[in-house]
């Protein structure tokens, strides 16, 4: 799979100049406030480098890299009902790429999914979405596990609609906002590619959490500060894309993270299929990202070098996509 496959190149770089313009329109005036390491909670932070306005804290302890000072969440509840790069993902971006994905993303999404769940030994007959968007990942779950009981939770009311009309049951809510109904429902609860957007990740693994039933678990899959090409183009990253990309969390952070909200036998695995072809992007974009890094440029040039060194990164939790599951204690 190439970048391209799922970004088309016209559609990601109008989207991330949208994404910029609005960084500066929709956050102009609100009052920002620095926060601790979203992971372990260490008040040791530098700073790493500021983008389109917002600075980028990285944490001494744990590796984490997530946007400080932060503005207050009602500024990012503006930013994604009313901005015009929110508008065109949802209206142009998301739909063009939606059969790509289909085929690319989400079939092989419930396929190492299925897999997981066989090595666990969980019986998933209740699954929640958390941030289910237009409903392909619970759309193609339900092939291969048609007897499960399905719940989408999607703030976006476009989204919901989008759901219900593929026949899913829908909570039109934040998960922070979801009632006691859905408490100790699940089995299993995913989120896929949300946690990176979210203004308090604690109060959001906690949310996640409350959803599961005691030895249930929780599995969100995003985007990991300890990946090659996050770490190879740093600031120059179009995935740190702020105010739509805040937090990236190290290995080390997400198991601190997952801890801190009550979860255990938690495992973190990078199963990436990008990172070179990102890199590889990044270069011809810009040569100046792998100055000086010769043994790089070999690698992104020779095909079957790249393929095995991708293959290299997905195997040592060293690719930028992640996948972290925990699991509820029993009771008792």
């Amino acid at each position: 799979m190439k970048e391209s496959d799922i970004r088309p190149k016209a559609l990601m770089q109008r989207y991330l100049e949208l994404t910029k313009s609005d960084a500066i329109s929709c956050f102009c005036s609100d009052l920002r406030e620095p926060i601790p390491c979203i992971a372990c909670e260490s008040s040791d932070v530098s700073s790493a480098f500021e983008k389109h306005g917002f600075g980028y804290g990285l944490c001494q302890d744990c590796g984490t890299l997530y946007q400080t000072p932060r503005p207050p969440l009602s500024s990012f509840e503006f930013f994604y009902r009313d901005s015009v790069s929110s508008k065109y993902f949802a209206e142009i971006f998301a739909p063009s790429v939606q059969e790509a994905r289909q085929e690319r993303v989400f079939q092989p999404r419930v396929e190492r999914l299925a897999n997981m769940c066989a090595n666990l030994g969980l019986d998933v007959q209740r699954l929640i979405d958390v941030g289910a968007g237009y409903g392909n990942f619970l759309n193609e779950c339900r092939k291969r596990f048609p007897d499960t009981d399905m719940v989408a939770v999607e703030p976006s009311a476009a989204l919901a609609i989008e759901c219900r009309s593929k026949g899913f049951e829908v909570v039109e809510s934040f998960v922070e906002q979801v009632g006691t109904d859905y408490e100790g429902f699940a089995d299993l609860v995913v989120s896929f590619e949300v946690l990176e957007h979210v203004h308090e990740p604690v109060a959001f693994m906690k949310s996640l959490k409350r959803l599961a039933r005691p030895g249930g678990m929780v599995l969100v899959t995003t985007l990991c500060i300890d990946g090659f090409d996050l770490q190879t183009c740093w600031d120059e990253a179009d995935q740190i894309s702020p105010p739509h990309h805040i937090n990236f969390f190290s290995v080390s952070g997400f198991k601190k993270l997952f801890k801190r909200v009550g979860l255990i036998d938690i495992n973190v695995s990078t199963p990436g299929k990008l990172d070179v072809d990102i890199v590889r992007n990044a270069f011809h974009k810009n040569p100046n990202i792998l100055q000086g890094q010769n043994f790089l440029k070999h690698i992104i040039r020779d095909e079957q070098a790249a393929s095995a060194f991708q293959i290299f990164l997905a195997e040592n939790c060293l690719s930028s996509h992640a996948w972290v599951i925990g699991k509820l204690p029993n009771e008792g």
